[in-house]
């Protein structure tokens, strides 16, 4: 199940994941037609660690989620909330993540 509760297609124990859509319905790893009219697209594979020691692929962030109240606005009847997430993405190893690029679809 992936986090979402939903069930997810493994390949030797590694769940491979959707990317899925943007907004306006497009493809994020939309897949290519080439001149001879085969579809190929790209797959991504990351390792994911917690510490730098893992060399994977990590999420750190600075401070953790901060939450501000600030109260119900004057001009209308909502209340404001201001939320300071300062987060990034870092690589620890320098083989955490690849692409494997040009696979056919099909």
């Amino acid at each position: 199940m992936d986090i979402a509760g939903k069930p997810t297609v493994m390949w030797n124990g590694i769940p491979l994941l959707d990317a899925g859509q943007r907004l306006d319905n497009t493809d994020v790893l939309p897949l290519t037609t080439g001149t001879d009219g085969a579809e190929t697209g790209d797959i991504y594979a990351v390792r994911f660690g917690a510490t730098e020691a893992d060399a994977g692929v990590s999420g750190p962030t600075n401070g953790g989620v901060q939450v501000t109240d600030l109260g119900e606005s004057h001009d209308k009847p909502v209340y404001r909330t201001r939320i300071d997430f300062y987060c990034g993405i870092a690589l620890f190893g320098g083989k955490a993540a690849a692409r494997l690029a040009g696979v056919l679809n099909g």
